[in-house]
Order: C-alpha cells, then sequence, then structure tokens
C-alpha cells in the first residue's frame, strides 16, 4: 500500500467517525439544491434553466466552502495540534503526500456528489450539459482552489475551534461571487466581484452546463464555449497558484509555541 493510500483511507476513517464534518460533506451540498429541483419540477412552468442554474450554484457553494474548504481547514488544524503533521515528516512521506493526504477524500467526494445532483437534475427533466469538460473543470478545479485556501488559513488557525473563525473571511468572499449579489451591484463593483473563486467558479458551471453564464439566455454553442471560459479559467488558476506559492512559506507544521 502506497504511503498517499494509507493516509487517503486513515483520513476516511476519521472523516466517517465525525459527524459534524460528515454532515457538512454530504448532506449540506445535497440538501438545499435537491429541493430546490424539486419544488422547481412541480410548479406550473417545470424546470427551468434558472431554477436549474440556482441549485447548480448553490450546491457548488456548500460542496467547495463546507465540504472541501471548512472540512480541509479542520483536519489541517487538528492534525498540526495533535503533531500529526510533525510526526509524519520524520518518516518516509513527502509534504506534498502529507498535504495532499486529506485532500484526497474531498476529491472523491466531489465526483459522487457531482454525478448524484446531475443525475437528480436529468431524472427531473433539466437541460443536459453543454460542455461536460467545463462542469468538470468548474468542480475540480474549485475543490483545488478551496483546498490551496484552507492551506492558507490553517496558517493562522489554532484548532478546529478557531476554524469556526478564521473561515469566515474566505466564506463571505466566496458568497459575495454569487449570481444574486453580482446581478444586483453596479457594473464597478460587479466587475471586481467577477475575480473572486466563486464566480469563477460559477461562471464556468453555468457556461459547462448551459452554454451561457445566465442561465435562461441562449445557449452560445459547444465550441464557443471554450472561448468564452477563458477569463474564469484565468482567475481560477491565479487563485490557486496565488495560494499555493502563499502557503509554501506560511504554512505551519506544529503548534505555535
Amino acid at each position: 500500500m502506497s504511503t498517499m493510500t494509507a493516509l487517503s483511507r486513515a483520513e476516511f476513517t476519521l472523516l466517517g467517525r465525525n459527524r459534524v464534518l460528515l454532515f457538512n460533506a454530504i448532506v449540506m451540498p445535497l440538501i438545499f439544491p435537491i429541493a430546490l429541483l424539486i419544488v422547481g419540477s412541480r410548479s406550473d412552468d417545470g424546470l427551468t434553466d434558472a431554477g436549474v442554474g440556482a441549485a447548480l450554484e448553490i450546491f457548488a457553494l456548500f460542496l467547495l466552502v463546507f465540504m472541501v474548504y471548512y472540512n480541509m481547514l479542520s483536519v489541517y488544524a487538528t492534525r498540526r495540534d495533535e503533531l500529526v503533521l510533525k510526526r509524519l515528516r520524520t518518516g518516509e512521506s513527502s509534504d506534498v503526500q502529507i498535504l495532499l493526504g486529506p485532500a484526497i477524500p474531498s476529491l472523491i467526494l466531489t465526483v459522487v456528489l457531482g454525478l448524484i445532483v446531475g443525475a437528480v437534475v436529468l431524472a427531473f427533466g433539466g437541460p443536459v450539459p453543454t460542455n461536460v469538460l467545463l462542469v468538470v473543470a468548474a468542480l475540480f478545479g474549485g475543490a483545488a482552489l478551496f483546498a490551496a485556501l484552507a492551506l492558507i488559513t490553517s496558517a493562522f488557525t489554532r484548532n478546529a475551534e478557531a476554524a469556526q473563525i478564521t473561515s469566515l473571511p474566505v466564506i463571505l468572499v466566496a458568497m459575495a461571487g454569487s449570481s444574486l449579489l453580482r446581478d444586483a451591484l453596479p457594473d464597478s463593483f460587479s466587475r471586481v466581484i467577477d475575480l473572486t473563486p466563486m464566480a469563477a467558479v460559477s461562471d464556468l458551471l453555468n457556461l459547462g452546463w448551459f452554454g451561457t453564464t445566465t442561465p435562461g439566455d441562449a445557449s452560445i454553442g459547444f465550441a464557443a464555449t471554450f472561448t468564452e471560459a477563458g477569463m474564469p479559467l484565468v482567475v481560477m488558476l491565479a487563485w490557486i497558484v496565488g495560494s499555493l506559492l502563499i502557503a509554501r512559506t506560511h504554512f505551519r507544521w506544529e503548534p505555535r509555541s
């Protein structure tokens, strides 16, 4: 058994024993979007693109913020506080393996939950994705982005309890990228919001599923979505690279003395 496999299996086991993290990881990303899809499908107009778009955006928000970001932040803070990270560094595991191990369960759950929500959308008569590649890029890229943000936040998070406070700035920035707030703001502010992590995820997700960044508008077609996806992909990549560079120099392997 490889080191990465062993660390990943251990994290899966510990996740299953923590009811709060397990609830955040599985129930929270599913309950609200599926409820919206059920309500929308029973309305007089049926399930509209706007309704599906709202459900997908809520799913992505809860998936990436509560399942990926908050869970990983809690894991890194707890493992450091318990000196697990310090002990692992004295063994054969590399730093990348030690840090990537806790991320594997989140990536696997991203795939599983994404498939579940996608199946529910189609089962209720929602549209078929225009560009599946962009949907995958939105979810996997978003998972990588918020995992990197978890690394940064863990640098000044003493333990799992403190994560409830230190995670708030990232959660607020993520919520600021929602389409509801972006549509209500003036253009000058919305351009700034477009550069936030969740805004990039939402744009990629909408482009991949509906062929447009505004669900309900006419699709621009499969080929054109790649061109339109250029800006959100650049924003997402910039956040990932920048976060990893900061984490490389500021991540703490043992508790403060």
